[in-house]
């Protein structure tokens, strides 16, 4: 059995894991993300937690990274994580010059979109689009087994994709009426706090439209259109053989998923209605860290 190292670093905590070429973890540590001195400390800190691994044991093959920001795909550095205030980290460079070791980096969408595409719910699919539904949007698409971020490495930010000129704005980075600012977690929380209905998390929405609040059951309707037609504009662009979907408001997945599945047939091809495979992803807290691991086996197996 071949094994890789994943390692999966948000703005709060890093982890490291050893996990094998079907996915399963075998060891992993955690830490708090050392932001003490920017990029310096958190590269510091990525080698020494490397050595934490029973590096002996297992013998990995490379190294998988993923981050909550912008890769560029030519040298694999990262030009931003915004959530940790650090640009232009040369990551690959100074991982694999430290390590010995075969050193790939992604975004954590992507590298999530891979590992369902590897070893999750899409492994049996060519064309693999994965959203992930959280506090904000993102995505990636796999194909082949290969990520595809784009030439400068922006691509699948899905978030930005504009559904209603001149709507929301999420933030300062994205456009008004982007699908972020229609449909995140974050939006949702807004619109029901405007309209005087409290809510601990995003998902609690949903719940309390199936329990029939009229004002949770218009919000609700309103996001299912939004994602609907935000669904129906990819498979118009690409028509990719499975979605499938991840991040916090999937764990209310069982309060509209049917829904929207449907509600897309309202948004494709007459031909397409009943066709557009949408599925719910098979990793949730793991995602990035088994994603990470498995751009190791896809892209040594594909010659990268």
């Amino acid at each position: 059995m071949s094994y890789a190292v994943g390692i999966d670093i948000g703005g709060t905590h890093i982890r490291l894991a050893i996990v094998s070429k079907t996915g399963k973890i075998e060891q992993v540590i955690k830490e708090k993300t050392d932001k003490s001195n920017g990029k310096d400390s958190l590269l510091t800190q990525i080698v020494s937690l490397y050595h934490q691994l029973d590096i002996k044991k297992y013998q990995p093959i490379g190294i998988g990274i993923g981050v909550p920001g912008p890769v560029n795909p030519k040298d694999g550095s990262v030009y931003v994580i915004p959530n940790l205030n650090i640009t232009d980290i040369p990551l690959k460079e100074y991982v694999k010059q430290h390590l010995g070791l075969p050193v790939y980096v992604g975004n954590d969408a992507n590298v999530a979109a891979l590992a369902e595409a590897s070893v999750g719910n899409g492994k049996d699919a060519e064309v693999v689009q994965y959203l992930t539904l959280s506090t904000g949007i993102g995505g990636g698409l796999i194909l082949s087994k290969k990520m595809i971020t784009g030439h400068y490495g922006f691509g699948q930010e899905v978030g930005s994709m504009i559904i209603q000129r001149g709507g929301r704005r999420p933030s300062a980075f994205k456009a008004g009426g982007c699908i972020e600012g229609l449909a995140s977690g974050q939006m949702l929380m807004e619109q029901a706090k405007e309209a005087n209905l409290l809510l601990n998390h995003a998902g609690e929405l949903f719940l309390l439209a199936e329990q029939k609040n009229e004002v949770a059951l218009k919000i609700k309707n309103e996001w299912l259109e939004n994602m609907a037609a935000f669904i129906g504009s990819i498979v118009a662009y690409m028509e990719p053989d499975i979605f499938v979907l991840g991040g916090g408001l999937m764990q209310s997945k069982q309060y509209f998923l049917e829904e929207l599945k449907e509600k897309v047939n309202d948004y494709v091809f007459e031909y397409l209605k009943g066709k557009i495979k949408i599925v719910p992803a098979k990793y949730d807290q793991d995602a990035g860290i088994i994603g990470a691991a498995m751009q190791v086996f896809t892209s040594l197996s594909l010659g990268d």
